[in-house]
């Protein structure tokens, strides 16, 4: 079985070796193959179990790709994908768009690049884009990644026949050029979500790192041997890869770009959740603002919602770091608990399915953590 373990991803953050990621044991196969562990000790698989159980008797119908601590790994896929043909860690693996999970990883991958360059989080966007168009003062790199920018919103251009607003069905009329033009001075107060801000950073982190911003996220260089499976940026061409993509899905992700664009393997971002947690417990100090919650903006950080609140069933409150993405008829969700090392993520396409706020204590995804986090005892 040819297994796919995100090493690729792992190498981006510089976090692990091939050669530790080929050191694990092999895999463990679940009832139907809907269920694959991976180095799983006794109290790391009680907690998978204990989440997949949940999933089971909450009908979730999706992928669930889980570290319950110390790399130990578990995915599952739920019994209609199973019939149709998918199984975790390998190359019959779904391929999912990621959503607003690029944002995550393209804060990762920024910062660390704009620090490098001698540039800060209060450095304007114009200093950094040679191209920045006049006009009001530019925003600055800070307010981009928690949407105070003043940019426009492409959710405000006109609504096509499929639902889809102009800015998505029409990308070369619009795309990074009408972000940067027409723009409202950077907001004093509050936020207002807008994909703008994440295609603008794309530039910008192309212009620190000297790189397209694909190659950034994980996605294969061009003169690389095709990729059929793992990390890449969503176009027309491989669309149909991605599970349960359909028109008019595959025809205007691909112009989320930076935003929203980026898709492959949950086990991919389970692994960058690892390469992220080891950078939060080594103290990397580029990255330190990803895991500092604004109370006055509903404790946003960069790129991801981080806040501490204490799960069902567990004794004291817990760090979490949440990303949601929604794209089309994709919901996902990430979840970090970096000070125990453990992560999770989810993805669906059932739209009846209630996530709930893990921030209010209730709920399936608020269960699902405090399983993650607190071992029952029995």
């Amino acid at each position: 079985m040819r297994m796919l373990l995100g090493c690729a991803a792992l190498l981006m953050l510089g976090a692990v070796s091939t050669a530790a990621a080929g050191a694990q044991s092999a895999p463990e196969a679940g009832a139907a193959a809907s269920e694959v562990s991976w180095g799983a000790a006794p109290p790391e698989r009680r907690r998978a179990t204990a989440i997949t159980d949940l999933a089971k008797a909450r009908g979730f119908k999706g992928e669930i790709a889980i570290d319950a601590g110390g790399m130990s790994i578990t995915s599952w896929v739920s019994p209609d994908m199973v019939r149709e043909g998918y199984v975790p860690l390998e190359t019959r693996a779904a391929m999912w768009p990621y959503a607003s999970i690029t944002k995550q990883k393209l804060a990762a991958r920024l910062l660390p690049e704009l620090a490098t360059m001698g540039f800060t989080l209060d450095s304007p966007v114009s200093r950094i884009l040679p191209r920045w168009p006049k006009g009001p003062a530019a925003p600055t790199v800070r307010q981009l990644l928690q949407h105070r920018s003043g940019l426009r919103n492409p959710e405000d251009t006109p609504k096509g026949a499929n639902g889809w607003p102009a800015f998505y069905n029409e990308p070369a009329k619009h795309g990074l050029s009408w972000c940067m033009n027409g723009r409202a001075a950077p907001t004093a107060s509050g936020w207002a979500y807008n994909n703008c801000d994440y295609i603008v950073l794309g530039a910008v982190l192309e212009e620190v790192s000297l790189e397209k911003v694909e190659y950034m996220l994980g996605a294969p260089r061009d003169d690389a041997e095709p990729r059929e499976h793992g990390t890449m940026m969503i176009t027309p061409a491989n669309a149909g890869k991605f599970y349960a993509m359909k028109s008019p899905e595959s025809e205007v992700i691909p112009a989320y770009g930076a935003s929203a664009a980026l898709g492959g393997p949950l086990i991919d971002v389970v692994f960058f959740n690892w390469g992220q947690m080891k950078a939060y417990k080594d103290g990397v100090p580029a990255l330190k603002p990803m895991w500092q919650g604004d109370p006055e903006l509903g404790y946003m950080a960069l790129g991801q919602w981080v806040f501490e609140v204490q799960p069902p069933g567990c004794s004291a409150p817990v760090k979490v770091a949440e990303r949601k993405g929604e794209i089309g008829q994709y919901r996902l969700s990430n979840i970090m608990l970096p000070d125990l090392g453990r992560s999770m993520v989810f993805a669906t396409t059932d739209p009846s399915l209630e996530f709930g706020e893990i921030w209010q204590g209730e709920g399936f995804m608020a269960e699902a953590v405090g399983m993650l986090a607190c071992d029952k005892e029995t």
